[in-house]
């Protein structure tokens, strides 16, 4: 594929907003929107033994904490996270940030969303409180979250109210959400909403597998294997989609997998990284905005 241009390979068969469709080899696979993906999904996806979510988090450890702890330096800042999710990276984020900065999170999915929020409320993540000599008083000081149920591409005017117009963010962070996502759309939301010289990590499925797959679950009740809808993006497509937008990549663009070597894969991320030895599954980019 050139990358001037994208594919769908898991949009509806149909116009019915829930259509079924017989695999090759007579899988049954139930296609519908990405809420009721992620709303049906919820409940398992953090262990249902997805390999693409370890591998982003291995990645985000290693690479976007640092990050957050090297710009912490200068004091609170403010976060959008674009597809929050089931709060995986929410908690990171909340951990690595000083006291006093807001996470902006928002998903689609309200079934993801309560994930996250059950995550954020157990771990009980950014809570301080420091007295003040001269007053006496005892003053709170707290990483807060701000939760909104929105769609980045189609609730422009929501997110302006939620992050404040003509108010960029410091850092926007995106995991495994742009095959879900027209380009135009997405960066045009994080170039708008994003500081100058501010930076933004934005992880997806490769287009390595991405051409001939896309997100879903295996529904436990009946095997049938569920689908919303995706898109295929070639690396320099999303590339140039973003430099539309003033934002530049910096450093080497991140493409990993499980390795090379199948009991180590297997050991390290379970039986399902049998199938995808050798593959690059995941990508990462790491943004700055530069205009």
């Amino acid at each position: 594929m050139s990358s001037s241009s994208s594919t769908a390979p898991n949009a509806p068969p149909s116009s019915s907003s829930n259509a079924h469709a017989a695999s090759p080899s007579g899988e049954t696979k139930l296609y519908g929107s990405n809420v009721d993906l992620y709303d049906g999904w919820a409940s398992t996806y953090d262990t249902d033994g997805n390999i693409l979510p370890m591998v982003d988090d291995l990645v985000f450890n290693a690479r976007v904490v640092p990050l957050l702890l090297s710009s912490s330096s200068s004091g609170p800042k403010r976060v959008l996270e674009i597809g929050c999710g089931t709060g995986r990276n929410t908690v990171k984020i909340k951990q690595n940030l000083p006291l006093g900065s807001t996470i902006y999170a928002i998903d689609v999915s309200e079934g993801m969303m309560a994930e996250a929020k059950k995550k954020i409320h157990e771990m009980g993540y950014g809570a301080s409180s420091s007295s003040t000599p001269s007053s006496g008083f005892t003053i709170s000081v707290i990483t807060d979250v701000q939760w909104a149920l929105l769609d980045v591409q189609s609730q422009r005017a929501e997110l302006n109210a939620l992050v404040g117009e003509g108010d960029p963010v410091d850092i926007v962070i995106s995991t495994l959400v742009l095959e879900h996502v027209g380009l135009d759309a997405f960066f045009s939301a994080v170039g708008a909403h994003l500081k100058v010289g501010g930076w933004a990590w934005i992880s997806s499925m490769h287009p390595f597998i991405g051409a001939n797959t896309g997100a879903g679950y295996r529904r436990s009740e009946d095997g049938t294997k569920v689908h919303g809808v995706s898109y295929n993006y070639e690396i320099q497509e999303v590339m140039d989609a973003a430099k539309v937008h003033g934002l530049k990549v910096e450093g080497e663009v991140v493409e990993a997998g499980v390795g090379d070597d199948e009991k180590e894969a297997v050991a390290k991320f379970g039986a399902r990284a049998k199938k995808a030895v050798g593959w690059k599954i995941f990508v990462g980019f790491l943004f700055r905005k530069t205009a």
